[in-house]
């Protein structure tokens, strides 16, 4: 018979199961694209392959800081239908690398589901509270993982999404400023990057004094 800690431990597996295939894929589509960018260098295309390469890490990263945080039995299909959504949208992307427009078009979806994504795990965890609230070290790690999910569903998702779109709208008629927009998206890809792994440290301590106060 099951217990709760190996249907705990059964979700997490599935979890980080899920996310390495599916960033794999999509870190394999992007090679295959890289391939001939880097025997034809193109300052934008390779602009992009950097920035390809970062949306892979951050989506990785992002979602394992919350599998570690949160992700507990019982298994929530609708979550991990997600991750294929955004795993497609990221290869749909990842093959616009000599169309700019379409890149930026590309990177509007993936920002729209990964917004989707963001409303739905902001659910889970408001609902997985009381998980938490049990003593110091347990309320000090929600009130972190709730502070970060509403920072990166209410600012950096639409900001990332607003910039796509005039981006994308941009290039329509002047795919001459394709270069300084994708420099500006790897800029803010960079950027949203540093502040993750510093939030992944934090959390990282929050979580190993729970350890310790249950220890």
């Amino acid at each position: 018979m099951f217990t709760r800690r190996h249907l705990d431990q059964l979700v997490l597996d599935v979890e980080f199961v899920l996310l390495a295939v599916v960033q794999g894929v999509a870190l394999t589509a992007l090679g295959i694209e890289a391939v001939p960018v880097l025997r034809h260098p193109d300052p934008t295309s390779c602009v992009m392959i950097a920035t390809g390469l970062l949306f892979v890490l951050a989506f990785w990263a992002g979602a394992l800081i919350h599998a570690v945080s949160i992700v507990r039995w019982p298994m929530d299909l609708p979550h991990y239908f997600f991750y294929f959504a955004i795993g497609l949208l990221e290869m749909v992307t990842f093959a616009q690398t000599h169309h700019p427009s379409a890149w930026f078009a590309a990177s509007l979806a993936f920002y729209l589901v990964g917004g989707a994504l963001y409303a739905y795990d902001l659910a889970m965890i408001r609902h997985r509270r009381a998980a938490f609230d049990v003593n110091a070290p347990g309320r000090r790690l929600y009130a972190h993982v709730l502070a970060r999910q509403q920072l990166e569903m209410f600012v950096i998702m639409p900001a990332g999404l607003l910039f796509n779109l005039i981006a994308w709208w941009t290039l329509r008629s002047r795919e001459d400023l394709a270069l300084g927009f994708s420099i500006a998206q790897l800029t803010f890809t960079t950027v949203f990057m540093v502040s993750l792994v510093r939030s992944f440290s934090q959390r990282m301590r929050l979580i190993s004094a729970c350890m310790e106060e249950d220890g």
